[in-house]
Protein backbone atom coordinates (compact mmCIF):
# COMPACT_ATOMS: atom_id res chain seq x y z
CA UNK A 1 0.00 0.00 0.00
CA UNK A 2 1.30 3.45 -0.87
CA UNK A 3 1.34 5.44 2.37
CA UNK A 4 1.35 8.70 0.45
CA UNK A 5 -2.13 7.98 -0.96
CA UNK A 6 -3.62 6.56 2.24
CA UNK A 7 -5.54 8.79 4.60
CA UNK A 8 -4.46 8.02 8.19
CA UNK A 9 -7.06 10.37 9.65
CA UNK A 10 -10.43 11.62 8.51
CA UNK A 11 -10.17 14.83 6.55
CA UNK A 12 -12.33 17.77 7.42
CA UNK A 13 -14.48 19.95 5.17
CA UNK A 14 -11.75 22.54 4.68
CA UNK A 15 -9.31 19.80 3.60
CA UNK A 16 -11.67 18.67 0.84
CA UNK A 17 -12.22 22.29 -0.24
CA UNK A 18 -8.48 22.84 -0.46
CA UNK A 19 -8.03 19.74 -2.60
CA UNK A 20 -10.84 20.85 -4.89
CA UNK A 21 -9.42 24.36 -5.22
CA UNK A 22 -5.97 23.02 -6.11
CA UNK A 23 -7.44 20.57 -8.61
CA UNK A 24 -9.53 23.26 -10.33
CA UNK A 25 -6.59 25.63 -10.76
CA UNK A 26 -6.41 26.38 -14.47
CA UNK A 27 -9.75 24.64 -15.16
CA UNK A 28 -12.28 27.05 -13.63
CA UNK A 29 -13.67 28.29 -16.93
CA UNK A 30 -14.01 24.90 -18.59
CA UNK A 31 -15.65 23.65 -15.38
CA UNK A 32 -18.14 26.54 -15.55
CA UNK A 33 -18.95 25.77 -19.20
CA UNK A 34 -19.43 22.05 -18.50
CA UNK A 35 -21.63 22.92 -15.51
CA UNK A 36 -23.76 25.22 -17.66
CA UNK A 37 -24.35 22.44 -20.19
CA UNK A 38 -25.08 19.94 -17.42
CA UNK A 39 -27.63 22.30 -15.86
CA UNK A 40 -29.38 22.84 -19.21
CA UNK A 41 -29.54 19.09 -19.84
CA UNK A 42 -30.71 18.28 -16.31
CA UNK A 43 -27.54 16.52 -15.22
CA UNK A 44 -26.90 18.69 -12.20
CA UNK A 45 -28.64 21.40 -10.20
CA UNK A 46 -26.89 24.60 -9.25
CA UNK A 47 -25.56 24.77 -5.71
CA UNK A 48 -27.70 26.73 -3.28
CA UNK A 49 -30.92 25.70 -4.99
CA UNK A 50 -30.50 28.34 -7.69
CA UNK A 51 -32.68 28.02 -10.76
CA UNK A 52 -31.99 28.83 -14.37
CA UNK A 53 -34.56 29.95 -16.91
CA UNK A 54 -33.39 29.05 -20.39
CA UNK A 55 -34.65 31.23 -23.17
CA UNK A 56 -36.81 33.41 -20.95
CA UNK A 57 -35.37 36.53 -22.54
CA UNK A 58 -36.27 35.46 -26.02
CA UNK A 59 -39.47 37.46 -26.14
CA UNK A 60 -40.53 40.93 -25.13
CA UNK A 61 -43.08 41.50 -22.41
CA UNK A 62 -45.16 44.64 -22.55
CA UNK A 63 -47.99 45.84 -20.38
CA UNK A 64 -50.30 48.61 -21.50
CA UNK A 65 -51.65 50.53 -18.54
CA UNK A 66 -54.48 51.79 -20.70
CA UNK A 67 -55.95 48.28 -20.70
CA UNK A 68 -56.80 48.57 -17.01
CA UNK A 69 -60.32 49.67 -16.25
CA UNK A 70 -60.45 52.71 -14.02
CA UNK A 71 -63.38 54.66 -12.55
CA UNK A 72 -63.06 57.09 -15.46
CA UNK A 73 -63.47 54.45 -18.14
CA UNK A 74 -66.97 53.42 -19.23
CA UNK A 75 -66.22 49.70 -18.85
CA UNK A 76 -65.63 50.09 -15.13
CA UNK A 77 -69.24 50.75 -14.32
CA UNK A 78 -71.07 47.57 -13.70
CA UNK A 79 -67.95 45.39 -13.88
CA UNK A 80 -67.71 42.65 -11.31
CA UNK A 81 -64.54 41.45 -9.57
CA UNK A 82 -63.86 37.94 -8.46
CA UNK A 83 -64.53 38.80 -4.84
CA UNK A 84 -65.94 42.29 -4.61
CA UNK A 85 -68.27 44.50 -6.58
CA UNK A 86 -67.16 47.22 -8.92
CA UNK A 87 -68.25 50.23 -6.92
CA UNK A 88 -67.35 51.16 -3.41
CA UNK A 89 -69.95 49.89 -1.00
CA UNK A 90 -71.45 47.49 -3.55
CA UNK A 91 -72.26 44.02 -2.20
CA UNK A 92 -69.94 41.12 -2.99
CA UNK A 93 -71.12 39.21 -6.02
CA UNK A 94 -70.50 35.43 -6.30
CA UNK A 95 -68.89 34.03 -9.41
CA UNK A 96 -71.61 31.39 -9.83
CA UNK A 97 -75.28 31.34 -9.00
CA UNK A 98 -76.52 28.51 -6.72
CA UNK A 99 -77.92 26.69 -9.75
CA UNK A 100 -74.61 27.02 -11.63
CA UNK A 101 -72.71 25.89 -8.53
CA UNK A 102 -74.82 22.73 -8.41
CA UNK A 103 -74.11 21.98 -12.07
CA UNK A 104 -70.43 22.75 -11.51
CA UNK A 105 -70.34 20.27 -8.62
CA UNK A 106 -71.74 17.54 -10.88
CA UNK A 107 -69.13 18.27 -13.54
CA UNK A 108 -66.43 18.23 -10.86
CA UNK A 109 -67.60 14.85 -9.54
CA UNK A 110 -67.39 13.43 -13.08
CA UNK A 111 -64.00 15.10 -13.80
CA UNK A 112 -65.66 16.78 -16.78
CA UNK A 113 -63.22 19.65 -17.22
CA UNK A 114 -64.76 20.76 -20.51
CA UNK A 115 -68.14 21.23 -18.81
CA UNK A 116 -66.50 23.14 -15.96
CA UNK A 117 -64.80 25.42 -18.47
CA UNK A 118 -68.17 26.47 -19.91
CA UNK A 119 -69.07 28.24 -16.66
CA UNK A 120 -66.09 30.61 -17.04
CA UNK A 121 -65.81 30.91 -20.83
CA UNK A 122 -67.34 34.37 -21.12
CA UNK A 123 -65.96 36.18 -18.07
CA UNK A 124 -62.75 34.24 -17.45
CA UNK A 125 -61.45 32.91 -20.80
CA UNK A 126 -57.97 32.05 -19.46
CA UNK A 127 -59.43 29.95 -16.63
CA UNK A 128 -61.77 28.29 -19.12
CA UNK A 129 -58.86 27.38 -21.39
CA UNK A 130 -56.86 25.94 -18.47
CA UNK A 131 -59.78 23.79 -17.35
CA UNK A 132 -60.67 22.56 -20.84
CA UNK A 133 -57.10 21.43 -21.55
CA UNK A 134 -56.14 20.50 -17.98
CA UNK A 135 -55.82 16.74 -18.37
CA UNK A 136 -54.05 16.89 -21.73
CA UNK A 137 -51.55 19.51 -20.54
CA UNK A 138 -50.76 17.65 -17.31
CA UNK A 139 -50.31 14.26 -19.00
CA UNK A 140 -48.24 15.57 -21.92
CA UNK A 141 -46.04 17.71 -19.67
CA UNK A 142 -45.41 14.80 -17.31
CA UNK A 143 -44.50 12.40 -20.11
CA UNK A 144 -42.16 14.87 -21.82
CA UNK A 145 -40.37 15.84 -18.61
CA UNK A 146 -40.12 12.22 -17.49
CA UNK A 147 -38.64 11.15 -20.84
CA UNK A 148 -36.08 13.97 -20.79
CA UNK A 149 -35.14 13.27 -17.19
CA UNK A 150 -34.74 9.54 -17.79
CA UNK A 151 -33.20 9.26 -21.24
CA UNK A 152 -31.19 12.50 -21.51
CA UNK A 153 -30.28 13.52 -17.98
CA UNK A 154 -29.20 10.03 -16.82
CA UNK A 155 -25.92 9.75 -18.74
CA UNK A 156 -25.26 13.46 -18.21
CA UNK A 157 -25.40 13.00 -14.43
CA UNK A 158 -22.81 10.23 -14.51
CA UNK A 159 -20.73 12.10 -17.10
CA UNK A 160 -20.59 15.19 -14.90
CA UNK A 161 -19.36 13.13 -11.94
CA UNK A 162 -16.70 11.59 -14.20
CA UNK A 163 -15.63 15.09 -15.21
CA UNK A 164 -15.21 16.01 -11.53
CA UNK A 165 -13.14 12.87 -10.90
CA UNK A 166 -10.93 13.70 -13.88
CA UNK A 167 -10.39 17.20 -12.50
CA UNK A 168 -9.49 15.74 -9.11
CA UNK A 169 -7.06 13.29 -10.72
CA UNK A 170 -5.47 16.00 -12.88
CA UNK A 171 -6.31 14.02 -16.01
CA UNK A 172 -5.86 16.96 -18.39
CA UNK A 173 -6.54 14.92 -21.54
CA UNK A 174 -10.04 14.03 -20.34
CA UNK A 175 -11.05 17.35 -18.80
CA UNK A 176 -13.45 18.72 -21.37
CA UNK A 177 -17.02 18.92 -22.59
CA UNK A 178 -16.77 15.49 -24.21
CA UNK A 179 -16.60 13.79 -20.83
CA UNK A 180 -20.13 14.98 -20.15
CA UNK A 181 -21.49 12.94 -23.07
CA UNK A 182 -19.24 9.88 -22.99
CA UNK A 183 -21.81 7.66 -21.22
CA UNK A 184 -24.10 7.94 -24.25
CA UNK A 185 -21.56 5.68 -25.95
CA UNK A 186 -21.19 2.95 -23.33
CA UNK A 187 -23.04 1.89 -20.21
CA UNK A 188 -25.99 4.06 -21.25
CA UNK A 189 -28.74 1.80 -19.95
CA UNK A 190 -26.94 1.38 -16.63
CA UNK A 191 -27.09 5.14 -16.13
CA UNK A 192 -30.78 5.11 -17.04
CA UNK A 193 -31.41 2.31 -14.55
CA UNK A 194 -29.52 4.13 -11.81
CA UNK A 195 -31.36 7.39 -12.40
CA UNK A 196 -34.73 5.60 -12.44
CA UNK A 197 -34.02 3.67 -9.22
CA UNK A 198 -32.60 6.74 -7.47
CA UNK A 199 -35.54 8.90 -8.52
CA UNK A 200 -38.00 6.22 -7.37
CA UNK A 201 -36.35 6.02 -3.94
CA UNK A 202 -36.36 9.79 -3.50
CA UNK A 203 -40.00 10.01 -4.60
CA UNK A 204 -40.95 7.45 -1.96
CA UNK A 205 -39.63 9.87 0.65
CA UNK A 206 -42.06 12.46 -0.72
CA UNK A 207 -45.14 10.37 0.07
CA UNK A 208 -46.05 12.55 3.12
CA UNK A 209 -45.98 15.62 0.86
CA UNK A 210 -48.18 13.91 -1.72
CA UNK A 211 -50.61 12.80 1.01
CA UNK A 212 -50.82 16.34 2.42
CA UNK A 213 -51.27 17.75 -1.07
CA UNK A 214 -53.98 15.19 -1.89
CA UNK A 215 -55.92 15.76 1.35
CA UNK A 216 -55.63 19.54 1.05
CA UNK A 217 -56.63 19.49 -2.62
CA UNK A 218 -59.55 17.14 -1.94
CA UNK A 219 -60.77 19.45 0.83
CA UNK A 220 -60.41 22.50 -1.41
CA UNK A 221 -62.02 20.90 -4.47
CA UNK A 222 -64.86 19.51 -2.33
CA UNK A 223 -65.78 23.00 -1.16
CA UNK A 224 -65.05 24.73 -4.48
CA UNK A 225 -68.66 24.82 -5.79
CA UNK A 226 -69.90 26.32 -2.52
CA UNK A 227 -67.03 28.80 -2.52
CA UNK A 228 -67.78 29.95 -6.05
CA UNK A 229 -71.40 30.56 -5.06
CA UNK A 230 -70.41 32.27 -1.79
CA UNK A 231 -70.57 35.99 -1.22
CA UNK A 232 -68.04 35.80 1.66
CA UNK A 233 -64.41 36.19 0.48
CA UNK A 234 -63.25 35.02 3.90
CA UNK A 235 -64.46 31.48 3.12
CA UNK A 236 -62.24 31.33 0.05
CA UNK A 237 -59.23 32.59 1.99
CA UNK A 238 -59.80 30.07 4.80
CA UNK A 239 -60.09 27.20 2.32
CA UNK A 240 -56.88 28.25 0.58
CA UNK A 241 -55.02 28.56 3.90
CA UNK A 242 -56.16 25.08 4.91
CA UNK A 243 -54.96 23.67 1.60
CA UNK A 244 -51.58 25.42 1.94
CA UNK A 245 -51.20 24.38 5.59
CA UNK A 246 -51.74 20.69 4.86
CA UNK A 247 -49.40 20.85 1.86
CA UNK A 248 -46.59 22.55 3.78
CA UNK A 249 -46.97 20.14 6.70
CA UNK A 250 -46.52 17.21 4.32
CA UNK A 251 -43.54 18.95 2.74
CA UNK A 252 -41.90 19.45 6.14
CA UNK A 253 -42.25 15.76 7.01
CA UNK A 254 -40.88 14.78 3.59
CA UNK A 255 -37.85 17.03 4.01
CA UNK A 256 -37.02 15.44 7.37
CA UNK A 257 -37.17 11.98 5.75
CA UNK A 258 -35.53 12.79 2.41
CA UNK A 259 -32.35 14.51 3.67
CA UNK A 260 -30.74 11.44 5.28
CA UNK A 261 -31.94 9.22 2.43
CA UNK A 262 -30.43 11.55 -0.19
CA UNK A 263 -27.07 11.46 1.60
CA UNK A 264 -27.29 7.68 1.94
CA UNK A 265 -27.33 7.28 -1.85
CA UNK A 266 -25.27 10.37 -2.71
CA UNK A 267 -22.22 8.40 -3.88
CA UNK A 268 -24.08 6.17 -6.37
CA UNK A 269 -23.43 8.30 -9.46
CA UNK A 270 -19.78 8.78 -8.50
CA UNK A 271 -19.38 5.02 -8.09
CA UNK A 272 -20.83 4.35 -11.54
CA UNK A 273 -18.72 7.12 -13.06
CA UNK A 274 -15.57 5.64 -11.51
CA UNK A 275 -16.45 1.99 -12.18
CA UNK A 276 -18.62 1.61 -15.32
CA UNK A 277 -18.95 -2.13 -14.70
CA UNK A 278 -21.01 -1.55 -11.55
CA UNK A 279 -24.78 -1.90 -12.08
CA UNK A 280 -27.50 0.42 -10.85
CA UNK A 281 -28.62 -1.59 -7.81
CA UNK A 282 -25.03 -2.41 -6.87
CA UNK A 283 -24.05 1.27 -7.04
CA UNK A 284 -26.91 2.16 -4.70
CA UNK A 285 -26.01 -0.66 -2.31
CA UNK A 286 -22.33 0.31 -2.23
CA UNK A 287 -23.24 3.94 -1.66
CA UNK A 288 -25.46 2.97 1.26
CA UNK A 289 -22.64 0.93 2.80
CA UNK A 290 -20.05 3.59 2.13
CA UNK A 291 -22.07 6.36 3.74
CA UNK A 292 -22.58 4.58 7.05
CA UNK A 293 -21.14 6.99 9.58
CA UNK A 294 -20.31 9.52 6.87
CA UNK A 295 -23.64 11.23 6.16
CA UNK A 296 -23.05 13.97 8.73
CA UNK A 297 -19.53 14.57 7.40
CA UNK A 298 -20.84 15.08 3.88
CA UNK A 299 -23.62 17.33 5.16
CA UNK A 300 -21.01 19.49 6.91
CA UNK A 301 -18.99 19.63 3.69
CA UNK A 302 -22.03 20.79 1.71
CA UNK A 303 -22.98 23.30 4.41
CA UNK A 304 -19.47 24.78 4.34
CA UNK A 305 -20.20 26.12 0.85
CA UNK A 306 -23.19 28.20 1.97
CA UNK A 307 -21.09 31.36 2.20
CA UNK A 308 -19.91 31.04 -1.40
CA UNK A 309 -23.44 30.22 -2.54
CA UNK A 310 -24.95 33.27 -0.85
CA UNK A 311 -22.18 35.45 -2.25
CA UNK A 312 -22.82 34.10 -5.76
CA UNK A 313 -26.58 34.61 -5.42
CA UNK A 314 -26.38 38.13 -4.02
CA UNK A 315 -23.44 39.57 -5.96
CA UNK A 316 -23.54 37.84 -9.34
CA UNK A 317 -27.24 37.08 -9.87
CA UNK A 318 -26.57 33.30 -9.76
CA UNK A 319 -23.80 33.47 -12.42
CA UNK A 320 -21.21 32.75 -9.74
CA UNK A 321 -22.98 29.46 -9.00
CA UNK A 322 -21.53 28.08 -12.22
CA UNK A 323 -18.15 28.26 -10.50
CA UNK A 324 -19.34 27.27 -7.00
CA UNK A 325 -21.12 24.15 -8.28
CA UNK A 326 -18.03 22.44 -9.79
CA UNK A 327 -16.05 23.55 -6.74
CA UNK A 328 -18.52 21.74 -4.49
CA UNK A 329 -18.76 18.65 -6.69
CA UNK A 330 -15.00 18.25 -6.99
CA UNK A 331 -14.81 18.54 -3.20
CA UNK A 332 -17.46 15.80 -3.03
CA UNK A 333 -15.32 13.71 -5.38
CA UNK A 334 -12.41 14.15 -2.95
CA UNK A 335 -14.71 13.04 -0.14
CA UNK A 336 -15.67 9.97 -2.18
CA UNK A 337 -12.01 9.22 -2.86
CA UNK A 338 -11.27 9.14 0.86
CA UNK A 339 -14.18 7.04 2.09
CA UNK A 340 -13.77 4.51 -0.75
CA UNK A 341 -9.98 4.12 -0.28
CA UNK A 342 -9.90 4.78 -4.01
CA UNK A 343 -6.24 5.76 -4.25
CA UNK A 344 -5.05 2.76 -2.24
CA UNK A 345 -6.93 0.19 -4.35
CA UNK A 346 -5.36 -1.88 -7.09
CA UNK A 347 -6.13 -0.63 -10.59
CA UNK A 348 -7.66 -3.92 -11.75
CA UNK A 349 -10.27 -4.41 -9.03
CA UNK A 350 -13.96 -4.01 -9.78
CA UNK A 351 -14.46 -1.82 -6.75
CA UNK A 352 -12.11 -0.88 -3.87
CA UNK A 353 -14.12 -2.82 -1.31
CA UNK A 354 -17.52 -4.33 -0.69
CA UNK A 355 -16.92 -4.65 3.04
CA UNK A 356 -18.55 -1.72 4.86
CA UNK A 357 -15.98 -1.98 7.66
CA UNK A 358 -13.30 -0.96 5.17
CA UNK A 359 -14.94 2.44 4.83
CA UNK A 360 -14.06 3.40 8.39
CA UNK A 361 -10.59 4.86 8.58
CA UNK A 362 -9.04 4.82 12.02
Amino acid sequence: MNDQNYYPIRSRARDFRKRAKRALKGFWWIAAVVTLLAVILGGVTLSGGGSVSIGSSGGDFSFDMSDINTPETPDFEGSVGIIGGAEEGAPDVPILTPEEAEEFEKALANFDFAAMAEFFGEDYPLLAFILSSFVAVIVISFLVLFALQLFVSSPIKVGYQKFCLNVLDGDKENIGVGTLFERFGYGYWKTVGLNFAHTLIMNLTLIPMYVGLFIGLAQFVGTLPALLASEAPGAIIFSLLTFMGLTYLGMLISVVISIPVSYMYSMAHLIMADYPGVGAIEALRLSRQMMKGNKWRLFCLDFSFIGWELLALCCTCTLGLYFVTPYQHVARAAFYEEISNRKSAASDVEFPSVNPEDYYIE
